[in-house]
């Protein structure tokens, strides 16, 4: 049977198209709180119907899919797995594009050579200075795919307190420049994410780590508390 769309599949099903099938076949691991989901679900259509009848999509939603998550160490999403002759051969991390994934496809096929893995620049943390400002369209990209901790102000322009915390935020940029990324998000303009993290007072302040949130304040808080939060993560 050939697919021209993403196939859906879950930890009871995804053995049989990765593992035991006879086309090569992307894992895609991905999550109902993924940043641009339209996005991704666009590229994964335009992908599967471009290579119907030589590849395989499959899409695994992180909720239903836990013991494959674990099987393969998927500590992202959305992250895309490559297997050929049911081994994994190579694997992806980020939101991707149509032309961003046809150098993986041809790899997978057997017709060009495995790409070259660049980080992007944006999950570097800036060497010092000012607080990284991040939008709903790159929050995965910069915060949850930075290879150092994460501090992530969430603020609004109208909110008293967060104008308090924001020369600590400030300072701490410049402290941590290089060890840490040291960001902003206004939840007025970037709702999608503050959603996706229930931040629902502000200004309140999340920790990352590996992608995953490990610890969170809420209201204004003394630089040393915010400072001692992120160095135990460093």
């Amino acid at each position: 049977m050939q697919f021209d769309t993403p196939v859906n599949v879950n930890d009871s099903s995804y053995e049989r198209l990765l593992l035991q099938g006879s086309l090569p076949a992307v894992g895609v691991f991905w999550s109902s709180q993924t940043t641009s989901r339209d996005q991704l679900n666009l590229v994964l259509d335009q992908v599967a119907s471009a290579y119907a009848g030589k590849a395989l999509i499959v899409k695994l939603d992180l909720a239903e899919a836990s013991r494959a998550q674990a099987q393969f160490s998927v500590d992202s999403s959305p992250q895309f797995l490559f297997f050929r002759d049911g081994k994994l051969i190579a694997r992806a991390k980020g939101m991707p594009s149509v032309e961003a994934l046809e150098p993986w496809m041809h790899y997978l096929l057997g017709e060009g050579p495995r790409p070259v893995t660049r980080r992007p620049t944006q999950t570097e943390p800036p060497s010092g200075g000012h607080p990284v400002v991040v939008t709903d369209s790159d929050f995965d990209q910069v915060v949850l795919s930075a290879r150092t901790p994460a501090l992530v102000d969430f603020w609004a322009s109208w909110c008293g307190p967060c104008r308090m915390v924001a020369p600590i935020v400030e300072s701490l940029a410049g402290e941590f420049g290089g060890r840490a990324v040291i960001a902003k998000v206004d939840v007025d303009a970037n709702p999608r994410t503050a959603q996706r993290y229930g931040v629902q007072s502000i200004p309140t302040i999340i920790y990352f780590q590996n992608g995953r949130e490990v610890d969170r304040v809420v209201g204004v808080q003394q630089i040393e508390i915010l400072r001692q939060k992120l160095q135990g993560l460093i």
